[in-house]
């Protein structure tokens, strides 16, 4: 995959903007204790984007994510604070594994967004990624 930058005049920091095949789950019940679940999960979301060819270099400059967990048909919104629960970070340690981001520590994402859009069921479910080149203060 080219590790094209994708510029808006409204978003001049706007470095890529995907929406992946994949859906997030809530794991509302929690995640236990169990570590082997989430690595299953992890294993699957990046098997899925391999094959979709969705590897690429890291970005080289400290950046925002803004994920947007896509609706499906029957699917209904999660609390506001449910977004980034569940496998979001499986997602995320996913993105590193295929060379999204060097690691997911502070030093390279530097904020985490999460939101929903019921709008556009007929594309979900899936996740819009949104990469932002980090604003420094």
């Amino acid at each position: 995959m080219e590790s094209q930058k994708e510029e808006s005049p409204a978003d001049p920091l706007k470095l890529l903007d995907k929406t992946l095949p994949i859906e997030l789950l809530n794991r509302n019940q929690g995640q236990g204790h169990h570590w082997i679940s989430s690595h299953k999960t992890r294993k699957q979301m990046e098997q899925t984007l391999r094959l979709l060819g969705m590897t690429r270099q890291p970005f080289e400059v400290p950046v925002r994510v803004v994920a947007t967990r896509i609706l499906g048909k029957g699917q209904r919104l999660w609390d506001s604070s449910s977004v980034l629960r569940g496998t979001y970070k499986q997602l995320e340690d996913s993105l590193v594994a295929c060379g999204w981001f060097h690691d997911d520590s502070t030093k390279f994402i530097t904020e985490t967004i999460g939101r929903q859009d019921s709008k556009h069921r007929s594309t979900g479910p899936a996740v819009r990624i949104q990469v932002y080149q980090d604003d420094p203060d």
